[in-house]
């Protein structure tokens, strides 16, 4: 397998330029409304991509903890997104869910206006009025956005691990819905079948639509450096204690979210201190939806779990409005 630090095949040559630049937030209250933003540096910006979390998640989620940002986590798949929007030349913003104190889903009938209310006035504020509204979502965050197609007009949608009734799918107006992309897990067969309804609804009804089934990952020797602050020794060190959760070939033997492997990393105290965690001299707290270790865990796992593997598809998606798979 592979030793080097190298990041999936999967991503863009201008998202592991954002990785090795990693961008910086900026945390805003929108009418009262937590949101995250960053807007590229280029100075034609092509258009502003719509974040939105999945459960026990928040806007800071998708930027590391800095100075503009104190609020901020970035976990690496999150951050992983942004950076990739961000370098390719679009504002991207992330909007936290009403829900602070439970769960922290998406609840569209008291999201649904918040967040288009506060899309509008920060397009009013940046002059992005008249440039392409996108929208990304993860599982609660994926229903929400795809909902949210039919109160304000997008011009596309990218839903992960996450698929609706198709009779919610209804557009701005009575207009087309949006081109949409499905970026799923196909171990969570209910969501798979979910998905591919959907994509034949729309494509039946004249509407761009496709899906990418994320499989599970090797936990190569390499494999940990896809988390920020990770350099090659210290990776090869955490798969070595993680060894007896693998198979001979470096696959999870079981879903990490059923605990285990963090005993193991407890036990190597060494490696658990140099683990990076959620601001600059904190180490991970390996709590489930916190810890960068956990996250890319279950993305290895590959069943319920947002990846940063996929942005030169969800760029060209957005992009193109769907036209390249079209």
């Amino acid at each position: 397998g592979r030793s080097a630090c190298v990041l999936p095949p999967t991503d863009s040559a201008a998202s592991q330029l954002a990785l090795r630049n990693i961008s910086r937030g900026t945390y805003v209250e929108i009418g009262n409304v937590p949101a995250v933003f960053e807007l590229p540096r280029s100075a034609q910006v092509k258009g502003l991509v719509f974040l939105a979390h999945g459960c026990h998640h928040s806007a800071g989620d998708f930027w590391p903890y800095g100075a503009t940002c104190p609020t901020c986590i970035g976990l690496p798949e999150e951050v992983r997104i942004s950076s990739a929007i961000v370098t390719a030349g679009w504002a991207a913003i992330a909007v936290s869910s009403a829900d602070r104190t439970s769960f922290r889903c998406w609840d569209f009938e008291t999201d649904g206006t918040r967040v288009v209310h506060a899309l509008a006035e920060f397009r009013e504020e940046h002059r992005l009025n008249h440039l392409p509204l996108a929208a990304l979502g993860v599982s609660s965050g994926g229903a929400l956005v795809l909902q949210l197609a039919k109160v304000v007009p997008l011009h596309a949608i990218v839903s992960q691990i996450m698929a609706i009734p198709p009779s919610y799918l209804v557009g701005f107006g009575g207009a087309p819905f949006p081109p949409t992309l499905f970026i799923h897990m196909p171990r969570d067969r209910r969501t798979a079948a979910g998905v591919r309804r959907c994509v034949r609804w729309l494509n039946q009804t004249g509407v761009r639509a496709a899906e990418i089934g994320v499989l599970p990952l090797q936990i190569h020797p390499g494999f940990f450096c896809r988390i920020p602050g990770i350099g090659e020794p210290l990776s090869h060190r955490l798969r070595r204690s993680l060894a007896p959760m693998l198979g001979d070939d470096g696959w999870l033997r079981g879903d990490p979210r059923e605990g285990g492997w963090r005993d193991l990393v407890r036990a190597d105290r060494e490696v658990g201190s140099r683990l990076p965690g959620t601001r600059p001299g904190v180490a991970d707290s390996l709590e489930p939806d916190v810890s960068p270790l956990s996250e890319v865990l279950n993305v290895a796992w590959a069943a319920h779990e947002i990846t940063g593997d996929y942005m030169q598809d969800t760029l060209m998606w957005i992009g193109m409005a769907g036209q390249a798979a079209a």
